[in-house]
């Protein structure tokens, strides 16, 4: 199987990104800390469930490749809250037919948008994660800025009003 061709089946658009520039800095991890997405302390794809972000980099460093993916989605303006959690409901499933489709893939990493949202309740911390084979940690939770990952390849992460987009990545 094309990895980037069954991306591009499902995602707007796919794009190889170098390897070499991308870090993972700790000052996004930093973010998650202070729950800026209100996930933290809350969810098994998120800190402090997940490795140091030095336990991550040594994950990071056994794949060769990226491949940035996204999908844009309509919403009604930037305060509609139930079509942003519809579009990033319907992105994790993207990503999680993606995750699946991959499985006879040797090494491949998954990295989605925003803390797991697969399950109605994350189980965390008082029972193991339900779907831990499903399960997808956010790019940023990984320590990498998105923003500046799209701009440094320019690719919009702004894509116009009325429109939320969802990034995520694949190493290999």
């Amino acid at each position: 199987m094309d990895i980037i061709l069954e991306a591009k089946r499902l995602f707007e658009d796919c794009k190889l990104i170098p390897k070499n520039s991308i870090s993972l800095k700790p000052e996004v991890r930093k973010m998650c800390e202070r729950n800026a997405c209100g996930y933290y302390n809350r969810n098994w794809t998120c800190p402090p469930a997940l490795p140091e972000l030095e336990a991550i980099k040594v994950e990071f460093d056994k794949y060769e490749h990226f491949a940035l993916v996204y999908q844009i989605y309509p919403v009604i303006n930037n305060l509609d809250l139930k079509g942003m959690m519809e579009a990033l409901s319907d992105f994790q499933e993207r990503l999680l037919t993606f995750k699946k489709s991959l499985k006879d893939q040797r090494e491949v990493l998954v990295l989605g948008a925003g803390g797991c949202s697969l399950c109605k309740k994350c189980t965390y911390p008082e029972k193991a994660c339900v779907r831990p084979q499903d399960a997808i940690v956010s790019l940023e939770a990984y320590g990498m800025d998105v923003v500046k990952l799209m701009l440094d390849n320019n690719l919009k992460y702004n894509n116009g009003p009325k429109t939320v987009t969802f990034i995520g990545g694949l190493m290999y």
